[in-house]
């Protein structure tokens, strides 16, 4: 089974990290400046022209029901003070002319490349997932450390899987198209919390979202190939954006795709061939209800 090289900031993070071991969000390599006071000339920010006497910047990041949700918050707290004391379903904050918005983690790059909000900051595994399926670039930065996890394939030992269920159809096929060795399996795309139906189907397998590994141990799957490692991100729709930012962008570099996406075409900067999506719709076979796992 193939794996690829991590590229990301956070693929030497340890396998299993139990709470007490993951770092502070506002610790890390890199720092994130947040700007208070923006004495620049006014400029608009995005396609809209939203100006109204100094620049204004919308910022889409999770909602509170989501994982990422307390990193998240302590990287923008500083500069949208109140949040944690705002009433529970208000999910738009006020700071200046500039807006927060919470969403679903799988939302923001959607909304980013729409130009709906200027920033976003979610996990690297949904903007990944986006990126690949939709054919399109966007520019990923990294954030330090806040809770690192893993997109992994995983089933049960001996198995010949002929089914992958996953949240991540798109990742899934560039990760097969990678491996030379590998059979074709169907994709079957669930919404989470997949681990159980793994187990008792007796030829699948899954691509999941695997933090401390104990869920699958709980469920018997002994066979895990981590394919990328994810943490916090800052997404934006190009590599520069208007001086005038609330988050100095420039501080934080900027990640590539993972290695087996490249192999299939796709590249940071670079949309991914068509082809690509095409074969992935066509081997998808879409689940009904429930909302995607935010990020």
């Amino acid at each position: 089974m193939c794996a690829s090289r991590w590229a990301t900031p956070w693929g030497r993070a340890r396998w299993c990290c139990s709470p007490s071991s993951r770092r502070s969000s506002r610790s890390g390599r890199w720092s994130t400046r947040w700007s208070r006071s923006r004495t620049s000339a006014p400029e608009c920010v995005g396609d809209q022209g939203r100006c109204g006497g100094q620049a204004a910047v919308i910022v889409a990041v999770p909602s509170p029901s989501s994982r990422l949700y307390g990193p998240v918050a302590d990287i923008v707290g500083s500069r949208f003070a109140g949040l944690d004391e705002a009433h529970p379903r208000s999910l738009w904050h006020r700071s200046g002319a500039d807006s927060l918005i919470q969403c679903r983690g799988f939302d923001i790059p959607e909304l980013v490349a729409s130009g709906a909000v200027d920033i976003g900051i979610t996990g690297y595994d949904v903007c990944v997932e986006w990126c690949l399926a939709n054919d399109q670039a966007l520019t990923l930065r990294a954030l330090p450390p806040a809770r690192t996890s893993f997109v992994t394939y995983c089933t049960v030992a001996g198995r010949k899987p002929r089914t992958i269920y996953t949240e991540y159809p798109a990742i899934t096929q560039a990760w097969m198209a990678s491996c030379a060795n590998l059979r074709p399996m169907r994709i079957v795309r669930l919404h989470g919390a997949a681990e159980g139906l793994i187990r008792a189907d007796d030829n699948g397998a899954g691509v999941l979202l695997v933090t401390s590994g104990q869920t699958l141990a709980a469920n018997g799957l002994d066979v895990e190939v981590p394919l990328l490692a994810t943490d916090v991100c800052v997404v934006t729709r190009t590599a520069s954006l208007s001086e005038v930012t609330l988050i100095d962008l420039r501080a934080l570099p900027v990640l590539p795709l993972p290695s087996f996406c490249e192999a299939t075409g796709g590249a940071s900067g670079e949309p991914s061939p068509r082809q690509t999506r095409r074969r992935a719709a066509s081997m998808t076979r879409e689940s009904p209800g429930g909302p995607l796992r935010g990020a």
